[in-house]
Formats: C-alpha cells, sequence, structure tokens
C-alpha cells in the first residue's frame, strides 16, 4: 500500500508512519478494549481486525480447503461456520516499536490459538486482502478492516486440533469454565463449500479469499 492515506479502491492505509495509536471500549463489548489508528490531521479511525485461512502442510496446495470452526452451540447445518478471525484488542497493540503488520500478525496467531486450537502458524503472509467498512454504531469517519492472512499448519497440529475440539463434544461442563475467548468454538472442520458461514463478514471474506487464491494469483 502507498504512503498516501487512501489506496486507489479507497481502503485507509493504516501502515503509514505517524499515525496515532489508541483503545477504546465498544458499545457491543464494553468490557474490552479495542485498538484502533488514527490519522492526525484527517482524523479518520480504524479499528484493525484479522482472518487466517490456515492449510495443511507438506500437502498439495488447494485453495478451497481450509479451516473453518464453528460457534458455540450453533447448528452445523446453519450459517455457524467461519475461518479463525477476530479484533484487535488494547492487550494486542500494547508495545509502540512493534510495526501495525507486526501487531496484525500477532493478534492473528492469538485469535487461531484461542478459536482453532492451533498455535503454530507457518508461513503466515498477508495476502494484500483488506476488507473495509463500517458498523452501525461507529462515530462518522470511524471505521474496521480485516486483514487477510494465510498460512499453514503441520498435520501433527491439525489432528491434535481436531482431538481437542472432539473431546469439548464429550466434556461440555470443563469445556464452559474455560475463559469466554477460548469457548467461542466448539467445532472444528475443512471447508467444503456446502458448510454456511455466519455474520455479516464471513462471507464475504471467504468469497474475498477464495476468488484470490483461486484466480492464479499464486501461480
Amino acid at each position: 500500500m502507498s504512503a498516501t492515506s487512501k489506496s486507489t479502491n479507497g481502503i485507509l492505509n493504516v501502515f503509514q508512519p505517524g499515525l496515532i495509536r489508541g483503545v477504546e471500549r465498544l458499545p457491543y463489548s464494553p468490557r474490552k478494549q479495542y485498538f484502533y489508528v488514527e490519522h492526525p490531521t484527517e482524523g479518520w479511525r480504524v479499528y484493525l481486525r484479522a482472518a487466517c485461512f490456515i492449510h495443511e502442510l507438506y500437502k498439495p496446495f488447494n485453495p478451497s480447503r481450509f479451516l473453518i470452526v464453528k460457534r458455540t452451540d450453533g447448528d452445523p447445518a446453519k450459517a455457524t461456520w467461519e475461518p479463525p478471525k477476530g479484533q484487535m484488542e488494547g492487550r494486542d497493540g500494547r508495545n509502540p516499536k512493534k510495526s501495525i503488520m507486526q501487531l496484525l500478525k500477532d493478534n492473528i496467531r492469538r485469535e487461531v490459538e484461542e478459536e482453532a486450537k492451533i498455535s503454530n502458524v507457518r508461513e503466515l503472509t498477508h495476502t494484500s486482502l483488506v476488507l473495509q467498512s463500517v458498523e452501525p454504531d461507529f462515530q462518522p469517519n470511524t471505521y474496521f478492516q480485516y486483514h487477510v492472512f494465510s498460512g499453514y499448519a503441520a498435520p501433527v497440529q491439525i489432528e491434535r486440533a481436531f482431538h481437542e475440539f472432539a473431546w469439548i463434544q464429550t466434556h461440555r461442563e470443563e469445556f464452559m469454565k474455560l475463559r469466554a475467548d477460548q469457548r467461542e468454538k466448539d467445532a472444528i472442520d475443512w471447508y467444503d463449500g456446502n458448510k454456511k458461514m455466519m455474520g455479516r463478514w464471513s462471507p464475504t471474506l471467504v468469497k474475498m479469499y477464495l476468488d484470490w487464491s483461486t484466480s492464479g494469483y499464486l501461480d
């Protein structure tokens, strides 16, 4: 992305130098502080989010085969699935010496570990895909961005994650004692085109990634 505030497609450049970093509590989750960057003169603010499409290491690359997780207690036949994703919290942005890109990578690694039980994402890469939009309760000139990453997990990591989710299905009482961030998802599977993506943004993120990864861009 260029050093100007906006790219040619209108995406605000959150990587440019001189941006103000801060945290704020948002109405939909007042118990947490969320990280943002703000332009010192233009005044726009962007809350940062990330999503990760995880493929299996050592296997032929299949852009349509990546891990997805299910919302806890959601019906697996309904729109309850998504790739691991989340919003950068205040704790993710504490180190002022780290670049925004490094903070985003740290954030998505945390989200992947909490949601998909994968503790080591190999070759974590920013795809250059960014979804920018607003929420209904945002103040004017306030946005969020989802930064889309891809990466790989070793077969042993994936097998361990599937075993952990199998344990969750038979130990619900113990599972519900975990802290909230660790019990948002209760199942894992491979995306197959049939499972329905949840929420407002997951369907768009999946389409963006599939369009990008199957377009020959990776060749």
